[in-house]
């Protein structure tokens, strides 16, 4: 009867680890993160144009993201560029979207980066 035991108990750990591995895979191929794994943020690439990240701002802004963090006067409005703001809302779009690669190419001028873009004042998430 123990080498049934053993048995079973080596079954259902290959039949848990499969099903792990397959969750895995399956998440990455989706381009989602699993517990434990760095964070990625989405952000503009070092030669996207400044007009180029503004229609990126004013795109994201329009999809239903909150922007009212990067207007004047808010916690990541400071500095006031076009790059930073962008970066934030192309972030923000790219969270809503459930952080899928996909949502993160803005016409080829975004990339995904595991360098946390916050400050001590704007916290990305």
């Amino acid at each position: 009867m123990k080498s049934l035991s053993s048995v079973s108990f080596l079954l259902l750990g290959t039949v848990f680890f499969h099903l792990f591995s397959s969750t895995a895979v399956e998440a990455a191929s989706k381009g989602k993160l699993l517990h434990g794994e760095d964070k990625r943020y989405c952000v503009p690439k070092p030669e996207a144009s400044d007009s180029a990240l503004q229609k990126n701002l004013d795109w994201a802004c329009g999809q239903g993201i909150d922007c009212s963090p990067i207007q004047p006067g808010g916690i990541c409005g400071d500095p006031a560029t076009v790059r930073f703001r962008a970066q934030f809302a192309m972030n923000s779009y790219y969270r809503k979207e459930g952080s899928v690669d996909s949502a993160c190419d803005f016409s080829g001028t975004a990339q995904i980066t595991h360098v946390d873009p916050s400050s001590e004042k704007c916290k990305y998430v």
